[in-house]
């Protein structure tokens, strides 16, 4: 495998960070981080750059919290400046070498995939019944908090030799305390993770020979005619990543037959001829419009909108029609609210621009 030196000076280029800034703040005009840099952004900007160049730079503290949804996990959040620049910086370059080295079906993190690539890919596996007759779903147990930070700077050393950059790798992966843990709220989390999981990934396509294999983050799906093949596959699985990434499957892994309810993966129940939201995501869905119909003289027009509309998005991807016009469409105070939120945008409401809806 290439392994690239010389990184460093395409990170630290003046130009590369203010493509990170520009990057990095999309959506969070009214973070305090941003308006700071853009109160002066040359004098800013070029102040992250000679943290970097002289190796000033170190990752700040976190802030820490919880989130519940769609499970319990702990969420770290760094500061945007000088972090968030930061690591944008080092993915604008780093992005295009690591791309070429993951499988064709890893869907998370990745530009041009995600999730609804992903579930697209899975229906169109299932389109071979024969092939397909089950399904091994696991998900990797406590993937972040687990990752292991010597076998992580590993992993990015198989590809990078830069020894400026891998110092700036060190400081990062070894940001939080301990000996282990990537945190779940970095942007170059989300990287890492692909590249922690990379051998393994390859291990499963070429050593193994799976045809039929879908993973998002610490989330897949194997499919298989065999269901004693799956199980067979499920425990070399088990044995891989405990001796190679000191890792764990989830007690819920499943090998289970596909016909019987379908594949629910990422936020859909996907069967070979149709899909279906997921119920969990439904019901989501459902306390959303609700809140907003109960608080909606609290929220700001463009988070109504934004709400509303990136669940259509969802829906859209699947066989939900009926679900749309029940709880949106004919639903004359969502459509009301949707129509005052546009109004103080000066923009149409999405809802009357894309279906019928009833007066």
């Amino acid at each position: 495998m290439k392994r690239h030196g010389d990184l460093w000076e395409d990170i630290v280029d003046f130009e590369n960070i203010k493509l990170a800034h520009k990057n990095a703040k999309r959506g969070k005009g009214d973070y305090r981080g941003v308006r700071k840099v853009e109160s002066n952004r040359e004098y800013w900007l070029k102040k992250v750059q000679e943290m970097l160049v002289n190796k000033e730079f170190t990752t700040s503290d976190y802030y820490v919290f919880k989130v519940y949804e769609p499970k319990e996990r702990e969420i770290f959040k760094l500061p945007y400046y000088p972090d968030r620049i930061v690591h944008h910086a080092i993915l604008n370059v780093l992005k295009p070498i690591w791309n070429k080295i993951f499988i064709y079906d890893v869907y998370s993190s990745i530009e041009g995939k995600g999730i609804h690539k992903a579930v697209d890919r899975l229906s169109k596996f299932l389109r071979n019944e024969q092939a397909t007759q089950y399904c091994l779903q696991f998900d990797i147990s406590k993937f972040y908090p687990s990752v292991d930070h010597k076998i992580m700077l590993e992993r990015l050393k198989h590809k990078v030799k830069d020894p400026d950059l891998l110092w700036l790798f060190e400081d990062i992966v070894q940001s939080p305390n301990g000996d282990k843990g990537i945190p779940i709220g970095n942007y170059t989390s989300q990287y890492f993770a692909n590249i922690y999981l990379n051998k393994f990934d390859h291990w499963l396509k070429h050593d193994l020979g799976i045809d039929y294999y879908i993973r998002y983050a610490d989330d897949g799906v194997i499919l298989s005619g065999s269901k004693k093949k799956l199980h067979a596959i499920k425990d070399a699985i088990e044995r891989y990543l405990e001796d190679n990434l000191k890792l764990s499957l989830n007690p819920k892994t499943q090998v289970y037959p596909v016909d019987d309810r379908g594949v629910d993966f990422l936020g859909y129940r996907t069967f070979r001829d149709y899909r279906l939201l997921r119920k969990r995501s439904a019901k989501k869905f459902k306390r959303k419009l609700r809140a907003i119909k109960n608080y909606f003289w609290k929220i700001p027009a463009h988070h109504i909108v934004s709400s509303i509309m990136s669940f259509v998005g969802w829906l859209q991807h699947a066989d939900c029609y009926n679900f749309i016009k029940s709880y949106l469409l004919t639903d004359q105070k969502i459509v009301g609210i949707l129509d005052q939120a546009t109004n103080k945008l000066n923009i149409g409401n999405p809802l009357r621009q894309k279906y019928e809806v009833r007066a």
